[in-house]
């Protein structure tokens, strides 16, 4: 047999490991972290829409309270003089 070949074969030690260390992460973890993320990014991206809505409705109302109190306002102005 190769010795080079033979060396791949040899039993290797064991590495100690430490018990009070958290367990080594697993693929199965990582995909539900990935699903995770994806889901949170959606919920937030919804929010995100929902946020932007609300701001364009509440800037024309503010437009529209403005005009109306411009109007108020020149009409009082021409009710004085």
């Amino acid at each position: 047999m190769n010795p080079a070949f033979a060396r791949l074969l040899k039993n290797r030690k064991k590495r100690e490991r430490d018990p009070n260390a958290p367990p080594a992460p697993t693929l199965l973890g990582q995909v539900k972290e990935l699903r995770l993320t994806k889901e949170e990014q959606d919920r937030q991206g919804l929010e995100l829409v929902v946020m932007r809505q609300r701001l364009e409705y509440m800037e024309a109302k503010n437009r529209r309270l403005e005009i109306q109190l411009k109007d108020l306002e020149n009409y009082i102005r021409s009710r004085i003089k």
